[in-house]
């Protein structure tokens, strides 16, 4: 049975709480087992165990945070072949889908042993400390759903 992880950073509560939507699309009601892990609670070779790997980040100065850029760099030399990789973000309008790209980029230039294309998601906040702007958890939601169904309809 397929399984999946979502990784997070998050400094004021809205990278956790996007983290934890995706979560409950992937999952379809404990279809997929879906773990949600901070990124200091966990390790790159932790997450081989699962089939998809999500990882989000809040926009730190235009990037991800240091600690997921640390993730980042030290999964460029696991054999991620086969994994379904997704990112997502937590940002205001003027950077949507900058850190997003940032991850993937990171990733996929040091290591030959990704299988894109990758899924990707940013989530508009309101202010630095949040709230997540209105009717963007939905997407988040969605993000875990396309993942889901991917993986169904896999062979």
């Amino acid at each position: 049975m397929a399984s999946a992880v979502i990784v997070y950073d998050s400094w004021y509560g809205c990278t956790k709480a996007v983290a934890d939507e995706i979560a409950r699309g992937l999952s379809g009601e404990g279809r997929i087992p879906t773990v949600v892990a901070h990124v200091k609670d966990t390790s790159p070779e932790q997450l081989l165990r699962h089939d998809v790997i999500v990882i989000g980040s809040p926009c730190h100065f235009g990037a991800p945070t240091p600690r997921i850029r640390d993730l980042l760099q030290k999964m460029r030399t696991l054999d991620l072949r086969g994994k379904r990789l997704a990112f997502f973000d937590t940002c205001f309008s003027s950077d949507r889908g900058r850190v997003t790209a940032r991850m993937e980029t990171m990733l996929r230039n040091r290591n030959p042993f990704v299988s894109p294309p990758f899924l990707g998601l940013s989530v508009m906040v309101e202010e630095t400390r949040g709230p997540v702007a209105p009717g963007e958890m939905g997407k988040a939601r969605d993000l875990g759903r396309t993942i889901r169904t991917s993986l169904l309809l896999s062979p």
